[in-house]
Protein backbone atom coordinates (compact mmCIF):
# COMPACT_ATOMS: atom_id res chain seq x y z
CA UNK A 1 0.00 0.00 0.00
CA UNK A 2 1.33 3.47 -0.80
CA UNK A 3 2.65 5.46 2.13
CA UNK A 4 0.04 8.15 1.59
CA UNK A 5 -2.78 5.59 1.82
CA UNK A 6 -1.36 4.18 5.07
CA UNK A 7 -1.14 7.65 6.55
CA UNK A 8 -4.75 8.40 5.62
CA UNK A 9 -5.94 5.18 7.29
CA UNK A 10 -3.96 6.00 10.41
CA UNK A 11 -5.40 9.50 10.46
CA UNK A 12 -8.95 8.18 10.08
CA UNK A 13 -8.39 5.62 12.83
CA UNK A 14 -6.93 8.30 15.10
CA UNK A 15 -9.95 10.55 14.65
CA UNK A 16 -12.28 7.61 15.13
CA UNK A 17 -10.55 6.88 18.42
CA UNK A 18 -10.88 10.55 19.39
CA UNK A 19 -14.58 10.43 18.48
CA UNK A 20 -15.22 7.22 20.42
CA UNK A 21 -13.20 8.53 23.35
CA UNK A 22 -15.14 11.78 23.27
CA UNK A 23 -18.48 9.97 23.22
CA UNK A 24 -17.39 7.71 26.08
CA UNK A 25 -16.11 10.70 28.02
CA UNK A 26 -19.36 12.62 27.54
CA UNK A 27 -21.35 9.53 28.56
CA UNK A 28 -19.24 9.07 31.69
CA UNK A 29 -19.61 12.76 32.52
CA UNK A 30 -23.38 12.45 32.07
CA UNK A 31 -23.54 9.39 34.33
CA UNK A 32 -21.40 11.16 36.94
CA UNK A 33 -23.63 14.24 36.78
CA UNK A 34 -26.78 12.12 37.23
CA UNK A 35 -25.11 10.22 40.07
CA UNK A 36 -24.38 13.51 41.86
CA UNK A 37 -27.87 14.90 41.19
CA UNK A 38 -29.59 11.76 42.50
CA UNK A 39 -27.26 11.74 45.49
CA UNK A 40 -28.31 15.32 46.24
CA UNK A 41 -31.97 14.27 46.06
CA UNK A 42 -31.41 11.34 48.38
CA UNK A 43 -29.57 13.59 50.84
CA UNK A 44 -32.28 16.28 50.98
CA UNK A 45 -33.88 16.80 54.38
CA UNK A 46 -37.45 17.84 55.21
CA UNK A 47 -38.38 19.92 58.22
CA UNK A 48 -41.71 18.24 58.99
CA UNK A 49 -42.71 17.34 62.52
CA UNK A 50 -44.30 14.01 63.29
CA UNK A 51 -47.37 13.61 65.48
CA UNK A 52 -47.68 11.98 68.87
CA UNK A 53 -50.44 9.38 68.78
CA UNK A 54 -51.77 6.96 71.35
CA UNK A 55 -50.54 3.37 71.21
CA UNK A 56 -52.82 0.80 72.81
CA UNK A 57 -51.03 -2.48 73.51
CA UNK A 58 -54.01 -4.62 74.49
CA UNK A 59 -54.60 -7.86 72.60
CA UNK A 60 -57.52 -6.50 70.58
CA UNK A 61 -55.55 -3.44 69.39
CA UNK A 62 -52.55 -5.57 68.42
CA UNK A 63 -54.78 -8.03 66.52
CA UNK A 64 -56.41 -5.13 64.68
CA UNK A 65 -52.96 -3.73 63.92
CA UNK A 66 -51.93 -7.07 62.41
CA UNK A 67 -55.03 -7.05 60.19
CA UNK A 68 -54.37 -3.48 59.08
CA UNK A 69 -50.69 -4.30 58.46
CA UNK A 70 -51.82 -7.09 56.11
CA UNK A 71 -54.24 -4.79 54.29
CA UNK A 72 -51.66 -2.00 53.82
CA UNK A 73 -48.86 -4.35 52.78
CA UNK A 74 -46.66 -3.89 55.87
CA UNK A 75 -47.00 -7.59 56.69
CA UNK A 76 -46.33 -10.13 53.96
CA UNK A 77 -45.91 -7.47 51.28
CA UNK A 78 -42.87 -5.41 50.30
CA UNK A 79 -41.21 -6.12 53.65
CA UNK A 80 -40.77 -9.83 53.12
CA UNK A 81 -42.76 -12.87 54.19
CA UNK A 82 -43.78 -11.09 57.37
CA UNK A 83 -42.08 -7.93 58.62
CA UNK A 84 -38.39 -8.88 58.51
CA UNK A 85 -37.68 -6.84 55.40
CA UNK A 86 -36.19 -7.70 52.04
CA UNK A 87 -33.84 -6.46 49.38
CA UNK A 88 -36.34 -4.90 47.00
CA UNK A 89 -33.88 -4.43 44.13
CA UNK A 90 -30.25 -5.29 43.37
CA UNK A 91 -28.09 -4.19 40.44
CA UNK A 92 -24.57 -5.18 39.31
CA UNK A 93 -23.11 -1.80 40.34
CA UNK A 94 -23.86 -2.46 44.00
CA UNK A 95 -27.23 -0.69 44.04
CA UNK A 96 -29.46 -2.17 46.73
CA UNK A 97 -32.93 -0.81 47.43
CA UNK A 98 -33.99 -2.25 50.76
CA UNK A 99 -37.39 -2.64 52.40
CA UNK A 100 -36.36 -2.45 56.06
CA UNK A 101 -37.04 -4.85 58.89
CA UNK A 102 -40.14 -3.31 60.51
CA UNK A 103 -39.73 -5.16 63.78
CA UNK A 104 -36.24 -3.73 64.13
CA UNK A 105 -37.45 -0.25 63.14
CA UNK A 106 -40.21 -0.43 65.74
CA UNK A 107 -37.58 -1.18 68.40
CA UNK A 108 -35.16 1.55 67.27
CA UNK A 109 -37.53 4.45 66.68
CA UNK A 110 -39.98 6.36 68.83
CA UNK A 111 -43.70 6.36 68.09
CA UNK A 112 -43.39 9.90 66.76
CA UNK A 113 -40.56 8.86 64.42
CA UNK A 114 -42.50 5.84 63.20
CA UNK A 115 -45.58 7.98 62.54
CA UNK A 116 -43.46 10.42 60.53
CA UNK A 117 -42.03 7.60 58.41
CA UNK A 118 -45.46 6.08 57.76
CA UNK A 119 -47.53 9.19 57.07
CA UNK A 120 -44.89 11.67 55.87
CA UNK A 121 -42.25 9.40 54.31
CA UNK A 122 -39.49 11.02 56.38
CA UNK A 123 -36.81 9.12 58.25
CA UNK A 124 -35.53 10.14 61.70
CA UNK A 125 -32.56 11.89 60.03
CA UNK A 126 -34.93 14.05 57.97
CA UNK A 127 -34.28 12.39 54.61
CA UNK A 128 -37.12 10.97 52.56
CA UNK A 129 -37.90 7.37 51.74
CA UNK A 130 -38.27 6.54 48.04
CA UNK A 131 -41.67 6.77 46.37
CA UNK A 132 -41.96 2.98 46.36
CA UNK A 133 -43.04 3.49 49.98
CA UNK A 134 -46.69 4.61 49.56
CA UNK A 135 -46.60 7.29 52.27
CA UNK A 136 -48.78 9.52 50.09
CA UNK A 137 -51.53 6.92 50.58
CA UNK A 138 -50.72 6.39 54.25
CA UNK A 139 -50.81 10.15 54.95
CA UNK A 140 -54.59 9.92 55.35
CA UNK A 141 -54.51 7.01 57.79
CA UNK A 142 -56.25 7.89 61.03
CA UNK A 143 -54.40 8.13 64.35
CA UNK A 144 -56.31 5.04 65.46
CA UNK A 145 -55.20 2.96 62.49
CA UNK A 146 -51.57 4.14 62.58
CA UNK A 147 -51.48 3.51 66.33
CA UNK A 148 -52.78 -0.03 65.89
CA UNK A 149 -50.23 -0.80 63.16
CA UNK A 150 -47.38 0.52 65.29
CA UNK A 151 -48.64 -1.46 68.31
CA UNK A 152 -48.51 -4.62 66.20
CA UNK A 153 -45.07 -3.84 64.73
CA UNK A 154 -43.68 -3.41 68.23
CA UNK A 155 -44.56 -7.07 68.91
CA UNK A 156 -42.53 -8.30 65.93
CA UNK A 157 -39.11 -9.79 66.48
CA UNK A 158 -36.36 -8.53 64.16
CA UNK A 159 -35.18 -11.00 61.54
CA UNK A 160 -32.11 -13.11 62.12
CA UNK A 161 -30.42 -11.83 58.93
CA UNK A 162 -29.24 -8.22 59.06
CA UNK A 163 -30.16 -6.33 55.91
CA UNK A 164 -27.70 -3.97 54.22
CA UNK A 165 -28.22 -0.22 54.17
CA UNK A 166 -29.66 1.31 51.02
CA UNK A 167 -26.99 1.95 48.40
CA UNK A 168 -27.47 3.63 45.04
CA UNK A 169 -24.69 3.22 42.49
CA UNK A 170 -24.35 4.72 38.99
CA UNK A 171 -26.81 2.29 37.34
CA UNK A 172 -29.29 2.77 40.18
CA UNK A 173 -28.93 6.54 39.77
CA UNK A 174 -29.71 6.26 36.06
CA UNK A 175 -32.84 4.23 36.84
CA UNK A 176 -34.00 6.70 39.50
CA UNK A 177 -33.25 9.64 37.19
CA UNK A 178 -35.37 8.05 34.47
CA UNK A 179 -38.18 7.45 36.95
CA UNK A 180 -37.93 11.06 38.12
CA UNK A 181 -38.48 12.28 34.56
CA UNK A 182 -41.71 10.30 34.43
CA UNK A 183 -43.28 11.11 37.81
CA UNK A 184 -41.42 14.28 38.80
CA UNK A 185 -39.70 13.05 41.95
CA UNK A 186 -38.16 9.99 43.54
CA UNK A 187 -38.89 11.18 47.09
CA UNK A 188 -42.09 10.18 48.88
CA UNK A 189 -41.97 13.26 51.13
CA UNK A 190 -41.94 15.57 48.11
CA UNK A 191 -45.22 14.17 46.75
CA UNK A 192 -47.17 14.79 49.95
CA UNK A 193 -49.01 17.96 50.93
CA UNK A 194 -48.03 17.77 54.60
CA UNK A 195 -50.52 20.50 55.57
CA UNK A 196 -53.55 18.94 53.93
CA UNK A 197 -56.39 17.93 56.29
CA UNK A 198 -56.73 14.16 56.57
CA UNK A 199 -59.75 12.27 55.31
CA UNK A 200 -62.28 11.46 58.02
CA UNK A 201 -62.59 7.65 58.48
CA UNK A 202 -66.33 8.22 59.09
CA UNK A 203 -66.99 4.60 60.05
CA UNK A 204 -70.70 5.28 60.54
CA UNK A 205 -71.14 6.38 56.91
CA UNK A 206 -70.51 3.61 54.34
CA UNK A 207 -69.75 5.89 51.37
CA UNK A 208 -67.52 8.24 53.37
CA UNK A 209 -65.74 5.30 54.99
CA UNK A 210 -65.31 3.75 51.56
CA UNK A 211 -63.64 6.97 50.42
CA UNK A 212 -61.23 6.75 53.36
CA UNK A 213 -60.40 3.14 52.50
CA UNK A 214 -59.99 3.89 48.79
CA UNK A 215 -57.56 6.75 49.36
CA UNK A 216 -55.48 4.80 51.90
CA UNK A 217 -55.37 1.55 49.91
CA UNK A 218 -56.28 1.82 46.23
CA UNK A 219 -54.26 4.93 45.33
CA UNK A 220 -51.08 2.86 45.63
CA UNK A 221 -51.77 1.32 42.20
CA UNK A 222 -54.75 3.18 40.73
CA UNK A 223 -53.43 6.73 40.93
CA UNK A 224 -53.99 9.53 43.39
CA UNK A 225 -57.40 10.24 41.87
CA UNK A 226 -58.32 6.53 41.58
CA UNK A 227 -58.79 6.93 37.83
CA UNK A 228 -56.13 4.46 36.79
CA UNK A 229 -52.41 4.13 36.13
CA UNK A 230 -51.65 2.97 32.59
CA UNK A 231 -48.03 2.14 33.44
CA UNK A 232 -49.08 -0.68 35.75
CA UNK A 233 -52.26 -1.62 33.89
CA UNK A 234 -54.45 -0.42 36.76
CA UNK A 235 -57.92 0.62 35.52
CA UNK A 236 -60.13 3.55 36.43
CA UNK A 237 -61.94 2.39 39.58
CA UNK A 238 -65.20 3.82 38.28
CA UNK A 239 -65.40 0.32 36.77
CA UNK A 240 -66.83 -0.72 40.16
CA UNK A 241 -70.23 0.55 38.97
CA UNK A 242 -70.42 -2.52 36.70
CA UNK A 243 -69.99 -4.90 39.65
CA UNK A 244 -72.70 -6.28 41.84
CA UNK A 245 -71.94 -6.38 45.55
CA UNK A 246 -71.39 -10.14 45.29
CA UNK A 247 -69.01 -9.86 42.31
CA UNK A 248 -67.07 -7.07 44.00
CA UNK A 249 -66.61 -9.15 47.15
CA UNK A 250 -65.32 -12.01 45.00
CA UNK A 251 -62.87 -9.66 43.26
CA UNK A 252 -61.42 -8.37 46.52
CA UNK A 253 -61.27 -11.79 48.15
CA UNK A 254 -59.83 -13.76 45.23
CA UNK A 255 -58.68 -11.27 42.59
CA UNK A 256 -61.05 -12.85 40.02
CA UNK A 257 -63.10 -10.30 38.01
CA UNK A 258 -66.54 -10.81 36.54
CA UNK A 259 -65.18 -12.14 33.24
CA UNK A 260 -62.88 -14.61 34.98
CA UNK A 261 -59.62 -13.19 33.54
CA UNK A 262 -56.31 -13.67 35.35
CA UNK A 263 -55.36 -10.28 36.77
CA UNK A 264 -51.83 -10.98 37.97
CA UNK A 265 -50.94 -8.22 40.43
CA UNK A 266 -54.56 -7.63 41.48
CA UNK A 267 -54.98 -11.33 42.23
CA UNK A 268 -51.87 -11.28 44.40
CA UNK A 269 -52.99 -8.11 46.18
CA UNK A 270 -56.47 -9.52 46.75
CA UNK A 271 -55.38 -12.85 48.20
CA UNK A 272 -52.49 -11.48 50.27
CA UNK A 273 -53.92 -8.17 51.40
CA UNK A 274 -57.54 -7.35 50.55
CA UNK A 275 -58.83 -10.69 51.81
CA UNK A 276 -58.18 -9.24 55.28
CA UNK A 277 -60.76 -6.50 54.77
CA UNK A 278 -64.00 -7.02 56.67
CA UNK A 279 -67.27 -7.54 54.80
CA UNK A 280 -68.36 -4.09 55.94
CA UNK A 281 -65.16 -2.52 54.56
CA UNK A 282 -65.55 -4.26 51.21
CA UNK A 283 -69.15 -3.09 50.92
CA UNK A 284 -68.15 0.46 51.92
CA UNK A 285 -65.44 0.49 49.24
CA UNK A 286 -67.92 -0.70 46.65
CA UNK A 287 -70.44 1.95 47.70
CA UNK A 288 -67.91 4.75 47.31
CA UNK A 289 -66.17 3.53 44.14
CA UNK A 290 -69.52 3.31 42.36
CA UNK A 291 -69.89 7.09 42.80
CA UNK A 292 -66.75 7.68 40.69
CA UNK A 293 -68.80 6.92 37.58
CA UNK A 294 -70.75 10.16 38.13
CA UNK A 295 -67.64 12.27 38.78
CA UNK A 296 -65.59 13.97 36.04
CA UNK A 297 -62.11 12.65 35.34
CA UNK A 298 -59.59 15.30 36.39
CA UNK A 299 -56.79 14.52 33.89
Amino acid sequence: MPVGGTMRIRTILKWLLYLVGGIVGIALLGVLTIYVLIGNDLGRTFDIEGSTIAILDDDASIAEGERLAHVRGCYGGCHGKNTVGSIFMEMPDGTQIVAPDLGLAAQKYSTRELERIIRHGIRPDGTSVLVIMPSISFYDLSDEDVGAIIAFLKTQRPGEVQLPDRNVGPLGSLLLFYYKQIVGTILAAEKIDHEMPRIDPAKDNPSAHGRYLAFTICTECHGFDLRGEAGVGAPDLAIAVAYTAENFRKLLRTGVPMDGRELGLMAKMATNRFSHLTDGEVDALHTYLRTLATQPVDH
